[in-house]
């Protein structure tokens, strides 16, 4: 059997995950990155406990664990800071495993060692060629370019490559909301996860330590009312209603350390495309209503590191097994579920300027607990089976 060659666009944390699990298995790849460097965002990142699952079977669970934070509950409040509802973590189903929050950059120094030194940064496709074996890469990096026996795309959700494939789709889904993201100082905090809920803005405080938060707002709003002001001077005017921790925190913030952008999924999951296989955002970028978006990429490459690994067992070559056809088998339910229970609810989101639907909607929450632990119920069941 011909040694295999395979390339990974995007050094994020999807394309990472992937290049540790190659690396594994001894198979040779190439992965590039446009930017010139890493860069990730000064923001936190919260993985539930199917992300800490797929991290132990990457064996680096007890790396990044060791600069996490373990949340146990969560909490669902009105913006006067009324409880709605509470759930504890540490209960079944979903004591399958750790719910933990870190720092975003923590997140990727842990997937980043070892493989670094073999990341072209600033380097980018420009064109594939599907030949009946192999495909032919072009990009503005000569030590790219060649044949390869498969495509990982890890490009994120804004993927040139995605689009290349589906010139006929929009592929991406603006919901029509703006969200701002920073990280906040606040000495022995004592919060929980919290999740404050008025109209249709929501603001989130979520623990990275005893003393740090990482925070989340957003609203139903058009993008050019926002994108371009006064971050802070706009959090403070839209959250001036909100109680309990909100005012405090803003408080603490200062315009330089807030992140804005827009929620956007993906029209529809994406597999694969003949020999180019979508993992990660590029495949399910969702809203984050349910925290998967780190769990799909560890498990993304998960499944299709142990498709290559069957190729390696039974001496194969890429081509003796539809490698896209066998990846949507196994992640499509899966997958298909997490994008549909993220998205569906922020769909609902602009009716909450109903008195009655919010009403409804917080008689809903009251009874059933918080939103987001309803679909980890679900999500762990579907585990279980």
């Amino acid at each position: 059997m011909k040694q295999q060659r395979i390339l990974i666009s995007g050094a994020g944390i999807a394309g990472l995950t992937m290049a540790r699990c190659l690396e594994k298995l001894g198979i040779d790849y190439v992965i590039i990155e446009k930017y010139p460097d890493y860069k990730v965002s000064s923001s936190g990142i919260a993985l539930p406990f199917n992300a800490v699952q797929a991290l132990r079977k990457l064996d680096l669970a007890d790396r990044v664990l060791s600069q996490a934070h373990q949340v146990k509950r969560v909490d669902y409040t009105k913006s006067n800071g009324d409880i709605l509802a509470s759930a504890s973590l540490l209960e079944s189903p979903l004591n399958q495993d750790k719910f933990i929050s870190l720092e975003r950059a923590d997140l990727y120094q842990a997937l980043v060692e070892g493989v670094k030194q073999k990341v072209h940064y600033n380097s980018h496709i420009i064109s594939t060629k599907n030949q009946e074996s192999k495909v032919t890469v072009e990009s503005n990096n000569p030590e790219v370019n060649g044949d390869y026996d498969l495509i990982i795309c890890a490009e994120g959700l804004e993927s040139s490559l995605r689009k290349q494939c589906f010139p006929s789709r929009n592929t991406v889904v603006d919901h029509g909301i703006c969200n701002w993201r920073f990280i906040v100082e606040w000495r022995d905090h004592g919060l929980e996860p919290t999740y404050m809920l008025h109209h249709t803005e929501l603001f989130m405080a979520y623990p990275l330590s005893k003393d740090k938060l990482y925070c989340y707002g957003h609203i139903k709003a058009e993008a050019n009312t926002a994108k371009n002001a006064n971050h802070l001077a706009s959090l403070k005017t839209i959250f001036s209603d909100f109680k309990g921790p909100v005012p405090m925190i803003l408080n603490h913030l200062d315009d330089s350390k807030i992140h804005f952008s827009q929620l956007r999924s993906v029209d529809q999951p994406y597999y694969y495309s003949d020999k180019i296989i979508f993992i990660g955002d590029a495949s399910n970028a969702c809203s984050p209503l349910l925290q998967q978006g780190a769990a799909c990429a560890f498990e993304d490459a998960l499944a299709l590191s142990n498709l290559l690994e069957k190729v390696q067992a039974n001496h194969l070559d890429f081509n003796a097994l539809d490698i896209g056809k066998e990846f949507e088998a196994a992640r499509n339910k899966k997958v298909d579920w997490i994008v549909r229970s993220s998205d569906d609810p922020i769909k609902l989101m602009k009716k909450m300027k109903n008195p009655l639907l919010r009403f409804l909607r917080n008689k809903v929450i009251a009874k059933k607990g918080p939103l987001n632990v309803q679909g980890w119920r679900a999500l762990a069941q579907m585990q279980d089976k």
